[in-house]
């Protein structure tokens, strides 16, 4: 029974690993304010890129989210320095989804990285890359209706 205890304990080191690892290289922040949100903003969602292929996709080096409900403004992320791009959204239904219509186009409010606005179809992600280094980076968007 022991051993037992013991073997979940290395399990669960040995799983912590790569997180502190990560917290101990540090790396650089990204720091993203969302303008114009008050104290009864629903929830806001960020996601983080950093290549075209996979670009407002499912994939992402990062995703978090904000409640303006409890004081929250702003994004605080650390990442390794590198190319980036971010997409963001207002969810106003708190369903935890980008809502869309038939054709895809945003239901909800949306901002990008750059704040890079679409041009005939979906936002690039050549618009909305920037470089994060050692630094850091701040970024201020505005949720819009597209």
């Amino acid at each position: 029974m022991a051993s037992g205890f013991t073997t979940r304990r290395v399990v669960a080191a040995l799983l912590l690993l790569p997180m502190l690892a990560l917290a101990d290289e540090g790396g650089a922040i990204l720091n993203v304010s969302v303008e114009g949100l008050s104290d009864d903003s629903p929830k806001v969602y960020l996601s983080v890129y950093d290549n075209d292929d996979d670009w407002l996709g499912e994939r992402t080096v990062l995703t978090a989210v904000i409640d303006p409900a409890a004081g929250q403004r702003h994004f605080e992320l650390r990442l390794p320095p590198g190319s980036y791009a971010f997409s963001a959204y207002l969810d106003v239904n708190g369903n935890g989804e980008l809502d869309s219509n038939f054709i895809g186009i945003p239901k909800e409010p949306v901002a990008l990285s750059n704040n890079a606005r679409p041009r005939f179809g979906p936002p690039k992600f050549k618009d909305a890359r920037f470089e994060l280094g050692e630094a850091g980076v701040s970024q201020q968007i505005q949720l819009t209706d597209i």
